[in-house]
């Protein structure tokens, strides 16, 4: 669940998704981890949905553009951004 920014602790513990304010669970076995928002995919697979997901929400809010967003991603090796905050893996 994901917390309002004036209820977010001070200060903030390790782990902290800066996306989502919350604290993600980070161990060996975690496929990725965003190094600005600190947001953690578990598997591939979560990162190939939330990338598609971001991708369809920005083709159902400019329609216009749509036609000239890439198109869906179906591996990890296609996306070069995080899907919450956009910044470079």
């Amino acid at each position: 669940m994901t917390m309002d920014e004036s209820s977010w602790p001070d200060p903030l513990p390790d782990g902290w998704c800066w996306s989502h304010g919350r604290v993600e669970p980070d161990d060996e076995n975690t496929y990725r981890a965003c190094m600005e928002c600190s947001h953690v995919f578990q598997t591939e697979a979560d990162l190939v949905r939330d990338h598609n997901a971001a991708l369809a929400n920005y083709r159902k809010q400019n329609p216009a553009n749509a036609p000239h967003v890439m198109a869906d991603a179906t591996s990890a090796e296609e996306i070069w951004t995080c899907p919450h905050c956009i910044h470079d893996f």
